[in-house]
């Protein structure tokens, strides 16, 4: 009787030592999926913001003086509305937004970052604004007074 109970025993600790890996390996692919799973998110929450963003700022200000300016070497979108400038421009892999009085040159230091890039690019043909990245392009049609 005890070889049936010794036997019993093994048995039973095998099954509970496979029955732990199982769940311990379902608990690491979880957490590696959940963890791929949000850098989608936020590689999408990113693309969304920085496509989106500026096509949104220029429609909001329809009829104000929208125009691409260069300062300090840096390609800046300026919305001049009211005696205020909103500048969005793009340094350092980042498109960075700022609020100041007209013409003077932006600062990365009050600047509120809309998302990252690795290229930012605007040109203005006509009445249409083209904003090109490397997750995608943007269209907006600036309309004026």
């Amino acid at each position: 009787m005890t070889k049936r109970k010794g036997l019993g025993d093994l048995i039973s600790v095998i099954l509970i030592t496979v029955l732990f890996l199982v769940i311990l390996v379902l608990v690491v692919f979880s957490a590696v999926s959940y963890q791929r799973s949000v850098d989608i998110q936020d590689g999408n929450n990113n693309t969304r913001a920085v496509l989106s963003y500026v096509t949104t700022a220029v429609k909001s200000n329809a009829g104000s003086d929208i125009k691409l300016t260069q300062r300090d070497g840096m390609t800046v979108l300026s919305i001049e509305d009211d005696g205020y400038e909103q500048q969005i421009f793009f340094k350092d892999g980042k498109v960075l937004e700022t609020f100041t009085v007209p013409d003077v040159s932006p600062s990365d230091a009050d600047a509120l970052e809309v998302g990252e890039a690795g290229m930012f690019e605007m040109s203005i043909e006509g009445e249409l604004l083209t904003i090109r990245t490397d997750i995608g392009t943007s269209y907006v049609t600036i309309r004026s007074n």
